[in-house]
């Protein structure tokens, strides 16, 4: 037995804020969503191999996401991807370059970290 793969789940406090970002900045595209009583609770993305899914927060955790946190996600062209986010007005990091790899990092609305690099060849 062994694993096939994850899909990270990210709690936020506003589904569909979340999703417009996920869809702006990297271009998620949506594969399935559950709309309830009080709206979008749930949806389903991919953007490439990458796939996500973003659910409301219960009222019992509407804090925001520990900076701890961080979902790292892989491109082919980092530095294309850091000036494409940049030009569209996000607040991304310096790039940082290290060994082996090259990344940058960009803060989605609910606080969440995101880490995007790409492996030096």
């Amino acid at each position: 037995m062994r694993l096939l793969g994850s899909v990270p789940v990210l709690g936020c406090t506003d589904v569909e804020q979340s999703l417009g970002f996920y869809q702006q900045a990297l271009q998620f595209i949506v594969l399935n969503k559950h709309v309830g009583d009080e709206g979008l609770e749930w949806v389903h993305l991919q953007s490439g191999d990458t796939v996500l899914m973003l659910e409301k927060n219960s009222e019992a955790n509407t804090q925001k996401t520990s900076t701890r946190n961080r979902l790292y996600l892989y491109t082919d062209d980092v530095s294309s991807m850091r000036h494409f986010l940049k030009a569209k007005g996000y607040d991304v990091s310096p790039m940082l370059k290290t060994d082996y790899m090259e990344e940058f990092d960009l803060v989605d609305p609910d606080g969440q970290r995101l880490t995007i690099g790409q492996q030096n060849k």
